[in-house]
């Protein structure tokens, strides 16, 4: 925030928590001059599965999205957090195959103990959730602030009738 009131500072780029974005917005604002803040705080990336992609090639669709869901413990903000497909054989043999991959997923070490303590309390939520389906856990990590990673799955229904699930 010191950096972001500092006059000399004209624009601010910002990848993070939506408290810490929020923050620092409302110190560029709050400047005799204010600045642009350019955030991008907490997002989910959908993904889009179609029925005929998922036929053509959902084993490698799941590998991928596994991939990507797993790179830098889930951190990035291009993470895909939410997929979205058509119910039937094809999603459910994704499911399938992403569940295995995310099984042999290793623990990996978060950024920080708040960062860790957020996505814990977001699996909790999830697991704790009657209209979510846990479909599989990938390793326990040994290090500090290591994370396991989940795949979850639920009904369209559902998730526009919870907003906890968005």
């Amino acid at each position: 925030q010191a950096l972001v009131a500092d006059p000399r500072i004209q624009a601010v780029g910002f990848t993070g928590s939506r408290a810490g974005g929020t923050a620092l917005m409302k110190t560029a604002q709050a400047r005799p001059q204010p600045i642009p803040v350019y955030a991008e705080m907490s997002s989910i990336n959908p993904v889009f599965l179609l029925p005929e992609a998922l036929k053509a090639r959902g084993e490698k669709l799941a590998e991928g999205f596994v991939a990507s869901l797993n790179m830098g413990a889930g951190q990035f903000c291009t993470n895909p957090g939410l997929v979205i497909g058509v119910k039937g054989a094809e999603l459910g043999a994704f499911v399938e195959a992403a569940g295995g991959a995310v099984k042999q997923s290793a623990g990996q070490t978060m950024l920080t103990p708040g960062i860790h303590d957020a996505y814990e309390q977001g699996v909790k939520r999830l697991s704790s959730n009657g209209k979510v389906r846990e479909a599989a856990r990938g390793q326990v990590g040994e290090s500090a602030h290591a994370c396991q990673a989940g795949l979850f799955v639920t009904t369209a229904q559902d998730f526009l009738a919870e907003p906890e699930l968005q």
